[in-house]
């Protein structure tokens, strides 16, 4: 998919396959998840991609939940006690 007219994009390459899209601009927020597995590599595996637009409370909502999650794991972390 390209970038939709006048909207900011960012992808979040992870670390077991697919991506996460954003795509911003003054009236939208929205959040695309993408996983794709070639047929190749495991047929049975589902290849999908689901976009949601979130409000504003919805979208900070969101990044709330993951600051707190990875504050803790960063926290739990052996690698946090070395330093």
């Amino acid at each position: 998919m390209s970038t939709p007219k006048n909207m900011r994009a960012q992808v979040f390459s992870l670390n077991h396959g697919g991506a996460i899209h954003t795509y911003i601009n003054d009236d939208a927020i929205i959040l695309q998840i993408r996983k794709t597995t070639p047929s190749e590599e495991d047929l049975l595996q589902p290849s999908f991609k689901v976009a949601v637009n979130l409000s504003p409370q919805e979208a900070m909502a969101i990044a709330t939940e993951l600051l707190l999650a990875v504050s803790k794991h960063l926290k739990d972390s052996p690698q946090s006690e070395k330093s």
